[in-house]
């Protein structure tokens, strides 16, 4: 047995409140301002994840660098279009010519965060539930649909967001877009599906909690993020999950699954202004809805910290940790330069998920 020596000591600029902290994500995804961050509880609907995750770099890589003004180079992203319906909804279009195909995301801003005091995995007990069907979709025609496209489709939840993923023929946008449409308008929160489903999530929490690297993963949230939503991860509990009821994911879709409540992103071989234009003629007839007020998020100062595990893994870990500023904080920017110049110094460097 190795011992892993996890070192958790405070730095100079805490997140304020309204930040995106250090986050954990049930799909591997990025955990925003912390310095140290593993890749978790991957959930794969269709295998083919390289090239969607290629994808969803490339939404990202669009926005942050646009081509030059009268450039068409193929394959290279143009500068978003933006816009936001009457609705809420807010939407990002990209053109990219890179492959014949286009993607999808849905951003709906609600995770672990927002889950019900005690259920923790509510926000992925309801990821799950989206591909369990919904009352114009069911879950056989939904796999059916994708894969007669050749497309593929997953999902992912973090602390304060459950985004969901469709890449397809750019001739099939539209169908991908109308998926997405019948999910958001309702899901099939049925006791039944869910009795179905619960065995599935609770086998990934079993076998998350075998990894030496998630219980690490875990203690460190407690310790950094100590008295905070963010201090659990998304996962859920077992013991959560059998005191979870159909009733309760309804509710969770009705509160948080709105327009206004909602981020999609388009990228690939198309046209933003017809895009955009299919996407208010199909989301512009749902209603937005009050958001009830979001958990309060009160940070402690970090107190420097030891945290001894045991691994049976043919290796060990030392990791030093640190909180770091939130995208929401003037001190990002500074912190991250701090981190790429220390990585580039430093090898092998520690990992972050930023």
């Amino acid at each position: 047995m190795r011992t892993v020596e996890i070192n958790a000591g405070s730095s100079t600029g805490l997140n304020s409140p309204g930040d995106t902290p250090f986050q954990g994500s049930r799909r591997h995804e990025r955990a925003p301002a912390a310095s140290v961050a593993r890749r978790y509880c991957t959930r794969r609907v269709d295998r083919r994840l390289g090239a969607l995750l290629a994808w969803v770099l490339m939404i990202f890589l669009a926005l942050c660098l646009p081509a030059q003004a009268g450039e068409n180079t193929p394959g290279q992203a143009q500068e978003a279009l933006r816009a936001t319906l009457d609705n809420g909804l807010r939407v990002i279009v990209v053109r990219n010519t890179l492959a014949p195909v286009a993607a999808t995301v849905v951003n709906y801003l609600a995770g672990s965060r927002e889950t019900p005091q005690g259920f923790p995995g509510t926000a992925h007990a309801q990821e799950h539930m989206m591909f369990r069907g919904s009352p114009d979709l069911s879950a056989s025609q939904l796999a059916d649909i994708v894969a007669g496209m050749g497309g593929t489709f997953n999902a992912d939840t973090r602390q304060t967001v459950t985004q969901y993923f469709f890449t397809v023929p750019a001739d099939d946008l539209d169908v991908a877009l109308h998926i997405e449409l019948i999910r958001m308008r309702g899901v099939l929160d049925s006791e039944k599906l869910w009795a179905q489903e619960r065995g599935a999530i609770e086998q990934e929490v079993a076998q998350d909690l075998s990894s030496p690297e998630y219980i690490f993963y875990t203690r460190l949230l407690a310790a950094m993020f100590r008295g905070t939503p963010y201090a659990e991860m998304p996962l859920g509990t077992v013991a959560s999950f059998d005191r979870t009821t159909a009733e309760m994911l309804q509710k969770f879709h009705e509160t948080w699954y709105v327009p206004n409540n909602a981020i999609l992103v388009v990228v690939g071989d198309v046209q933003p202004p017809r895009v955009l234009d299919r996407i208010k003629q199909l989301f512009g007839s749902l209603s937005a809805r009050e958001l009830p007020s979001r958990p309060a998020v009160k940070l402690e100062p970090v107190k420097p910290e030891t945290l001894s595990l045991q691994t049976d893994q043919p290796f060990g870990i030392v990791a030093v940790s640190f909180r770091m500023p939130g995208y929401q904080s003037g001190d990002y920017a500074a912190s991250r330069a701090i981190y790429m110049r220390w990585c580039r110094r430093a090898r092998p460097c520690l990992r972050d998920s930023v």
